[in-house]
């Protein structure tokens, strides 16, 4: 698709064949992600699963963007935490999970 149809012919899909019109933003999104680069393919894909997550949740229209936007304001407070604190998150410690107790012993014992 070259172009978009303008708002009100969206809206007038949105209403008249939502199918058609789900059909567009499932379209357009695949098309905004398949143009982004390879090492950011994963994290966008998983941000859309998110996002429609919380898309189905909507009871209607209404509730539905409420819904986003206090998904976006969560994303955003989170995101102006980390720029200024970005070096107050805990690291974790990793632990080695073995189904033999004694290799996860000695993974210890001989550390990298």
């Amino acid at each position: 698709m070259d172009t978009l149809p303008n708002f009100d012919d969206m809206a007038k899909m949105a209403k008249e064949d939502p199918e058609q019109f789900e059909q567009l933003r499932q379209q357009l999104i695949e098309n905004a992600i398949n143009q982004a680069h390879d090492s950011m393919k994963p994290r966008l894909k998983a941000q859309q699963s998110h996002i429609d997550l919380v898309i189905s949740r909507g009871k209607n229209p209404l509730h539905t963007t409420m819904l986003l936007r206090n998904e976006l304001q969560r994303q955003l407070v989170r995101f102006a935490e980390t720029l200024q604190h970005p070096y107050s998150q805990e690291n974790a410690e990793i632990t080695p999970i073995s189904s033999n107790p004694k290799q996860s012993e000695n993974t210890d014992k001989n550390s990298f």
